[in-house]
């Protein structure tokens, strides 16, 4: 004790002999017993012992203040600060108190404490004699290591915390043999008594830690999880219908084996539960001690089970079925298979699915990467083997014509290249027969062509598209599995695969196979010449290359339709879509874009195959309409009643061609079709009117033929009329020019002068081009001109 030296020169009455300030100061580092001495020495220490806040200050070192009880009422009562064991436990937070408080407590303590300073042995010590249960024992060590937080004597005070952590130590371990004892002999009403008293001594580590040795790596029923023993392999099946003896192990297909994993999941919820059972029985929920257990079983125990299996996966291509597959049954049936568990609390459902995605995290994102990747290959891989048939389709065609080519000489080509011309003449011959027949290299490109040509609409599949939609299917349903995974960053990365899966099947589709197919189909069209080529056509005037690129549309729109509905049931339907409507779906604007393409497909296919088809009208022209057609001779004395052969063949061709289109695409494609070969069509005519002669008589079959186009052009054109039908007006009137006799030249010139008979199609210029195409030209030109120009002979000047 600190001895207060009496000088008689100090006034004890002048508060200015030891200030407050220092007072307080020396206060801080006083024992208890000193500072009720230290309060005496004078008025200002006095004042600073008896300040409330100090021995609050004493209550909050100890650690009991914070954890204290209120006062209820005026009068404040105090409990058990006379008994070493609950002094500390019902600490009133009355600053009027604190002082009492303290020292009560200390009064209390204090024999104990002390009596850490001798050198007793430890059985011998007060406590262990006074104190007999491991709870008492328990808790006078606890107060007394409280106590010693308000010892400020750096010798005595770490002198008796030392000792104090000592016979923690020893006891602690004393108190773990005893728990080990009765938790081996399933006493689990005594392992929990003394589980309570290591939480008491806060020790709560070392039980975990204990538990997690006893019930897990020394637990016998847990070689459940002994990875040497695990059979992965046995958790793969063959597939009984695809067996054969003959075949290698690469060959072979496998399933999950189902029963197998269903009894994996039973045992692993009987291990789960077990443990719930034995710890509801021991810790109290202060402990975690299911989740520890959970989370060692999980992140470590099962999943090396599960890395166990997914290597044993792999060569048998079975990796990105388990995967899903795993998550979704540990994720479910096991989950369901939990009995409660108090330890944990309403909670444990919840608690276990978090451990399991987070331990699942890693797996399911090597897998996402996986399925990517071997989607994108098994897509591109399809595409390539349908190109490869495709190819060698075209090869095996080619090789069986070149074989029969015969060796030309130079002066076979001529004849060879005559032939050309005459190969639709035996079109109609047995097919064996024209195998045996030898080609000139010209007649063999020929026919080379002819047979490409004829296999336009074999250039795409829908079985190929429908099977890489039912793949994209199938990794969807894979990957939706992992769709309410509770990490967020994985979850959107499920969300972005399952995006990216579509795209891949919208730039496989589109650039893999529609791009190059309708490439192929356009170079077959642009090479197309009807006179040369021999195609099964049963008219003169079928265009089938036209007919087979129309089929070849129709399919392209089939496919676009298929991705389309798949893009409603499986994007839009499953909510995998968060953005329908936006620049932020990427699936809606490839889709779009793959629509794009096939409209500039269609659009740039129909413009060479119009072109195909105006060439084979202009050739119908010049192989059937003749000179006499509407130019008879003058001696002759038939007169025709009706349309020229030309005309009719031609109106044949127009009408087998001008609604390929109808019910196979968009009716606005439908329109601009018909709209353009209508347009050209016209333009056809106004040439063939340019270079023909025509006669006052042979105006009338002209006439015939211009009526005929116009009623052809009425009955198929259903829209854009206003655009279209006075153009055939116009002709019509064209044609009256040549009905009117030479002898009424003034007439004529009047008639061509007249623009707004022929409702402004023609200007002046193209007027009188079709007037000098009149047989008689010759004679009327200067009456006509006259009319129209005003021109007489004094209006020539000779130079």
């Amino acid at each position: 004790m600190a001895q207060v030296i009496w000088n008689s020169d100090i006034d004890v009455y002048n508060s200015q002999v030891i200030p407050v300030s220092v007072a307080r100061n020396i206060s801080k580092y006083l024992s208890v017993q000193d500072l009720l001495s230290f309060g005496q020495v004078s008025r200002n220490t006095f004042r600073t012992v008896n300040d409330p806040n100090l021995w609050v200050s004493k209550l909050k070192d100890m650690g009991v203040w914070e954890h204290g009880i209120m006062p209820s009422s005026q009068k404040i009562e105090l409990y058990g600060l006379d008994n070493p064991l609950v002094c500390l436990d019902k600490v009133v937070k009355s600053p009027k108190v604190a002082k009492l408080q303290v020292r009560k407590i200390y009064r209390c303590l204090y024999p104990y404490y002390n009596d850490l300073l001798s050198h007793k042995p430890y059985n011998k010590l007060k406590i262990f004699k006074d104190f007999q249960t491991p709870e008492d024992q328990a808790k006078i060590l606890d107060n007394l290591l409280k106590l010693n937080k308000i010892d400020y004597d750096e010798q005595s005070g770490l002198i008796i915390k030392d000792k104090i952590n000592s016979l923690f130590e020893i006891f602690e371990n004393a108190l773990l043999r005893e728990l080990e004892i009765h938790y081996d002999i399933q006493d689990y009403a005594k392992t929990r008594k003394f589980v309570k008293i290591l939480i008491r001594l806060k020790n709560q580590q070392t039980l975990i830690d204990f538990f997690l040795q006893k019930s897990i790596f020394d637990n016998e029923e847990c070689r459940f999880f002994n990875i040497e023993e695990f059979q992965a392999n046995e958790y793969f099946v063959e597939k009984e219908n695809l067996i054969d003896t003959n075949s290698s192990e690469e060959d072979t297909s496998y399933d999950l084996n189902i029963s197998l994993f269903d009894k994996f999941i039973e045992d692993l919820a009987k291990i789960f539960n077990n443990e719930a059972r034995i710890i509801d029985q021991i810790f109290p929920q202060e402990i975690p001690m299911m989740y520890k257990v959970c989370e060692e079983l999980i992140a470590n125990q099962v999943m090396e089970l599960f890395m166990a299996l997914l290597d044993a996966s792999k060569p048998k291509l079975m990796y990105l079925t388990l995967v899903p597959y795993l998550y979704q049954i540990l994720t479910t049936t096991f989950i369901e298979k939990l009995t409660e568990c108090e330890n944990v609390g309403p909670s444990y459902p919840r608690l276990v699915r978090e451990l399991i995605d987070m331990s699942y995290e890693s797996f399911a994102a090597e897998y996402i990467r996986e399925e990517l990747s071997i989607f994108k290959g098994n897509s591109n891989q399809s595409i390539k083997d349908w190109k490869d048939s495709f190819s060698r389709r075209e090869a095996e065609t080619t090789q069986s014509i070149l074989k029969h080519v015969k060796v030309e000489t130079k002066n076979d080509f001529l004849t060879s290249f005559k032939k050309v011309f005459t190969i639709n003449a035996s079109s109609n011959k047995d097919e064996s027969e024209s195998d045996e027949k030898n080609y000139s290299e010209i007649q063999a490109k020929t026919k080379i062509l002819s047979e490409n040509l004829k296999s336009l609409n074999k250039i795409f599949s829908l079985e190929l598209v429908m099977d890489i939609l039912k793949e994209a299917r199938g990794s969807f349903n894979r990957l939706l599995n992992f769709r309410d995974f509770s990490i967020v960053a994985l979850k959107n990365d499920i969300s972005a695969s399952t995006q990216e899966v579509f795209i891949t099947v919208i730039d496989s589709t589109g650039n893999e196979h529609l791009r190059p197919g309708f490439e192929k189909a356009l170079e077959y069209l642009k090479t197309y010449n009807p006179k040369e080529l021999e195609l099964d056509s049963n008219s003169d005037s079928f265009i089938e290359p036209l007919v087979l690129y129309c089929e070849l549309i129709n399919m392209a729109d089939m496919i676009i339709q298929m991705i389309d509905i798949f893009y409603k049931e499986e994007m839009l339907n499953r909510h995998i879509v968060k953005h329908e409507n936006s620049i932020l779906n990427p699936a809606l604007q490839n889709k779009k874009k793959l629509e794009g393409l096939v409209d500039n497909y269609v659009a740039d296919g129909l413009n060479i195959g119009i072109d195909v088809l105006m060439t084979e009208i202009e050739n119908a022209y010049k192989t059937y309409l003749k000179d006499s057609d509407y130019n008879p001779p003058s001696n002759t004395s038939t007169v025709m009643d009706g349309p020229t052969e030309a005309a009719t063949k031609v109106v044949k061709i127009l009408d087998n061609n001008i609604d390929l289109l109808v019910g196979s695409t968009d009716k606005s494609i439908v329109e601009v079709f018909q709209q353009e070969i209508a347009e050209r069509f016209f333009q056809l005519l106004v040439k063939t009117l340019k270079r023909s002669t025509i006669s006052v008589s042979g105006a009338i079959n002209l006439i015939s033929d211009l009526n005929l186009y116009y009623d052809f052009i009425v009955n198929h054109i259903k829209t854009n009329k206003r655009m279209i039908i006075p153009l055939y007006q116009s002709l019509k009137k064209v044609g009256s020019i040549y009905l009117i006799g030479g002898n009424e030249s003034k007439s004529i010139g009047k008639l061509v002068s007249d623009l707004s008979k022929f409702n402004g199609i023609f200007g002046q210029e193209e007027i009188y081009e079709f007037v000098q195409r009149r047989q008689d030209w010759p004679l009327i030109k200067r009456d006509v001109e006259k009319v129209m120009y005003g021109l007489s002979l004094g209006d020539c000047v000779i130079i």
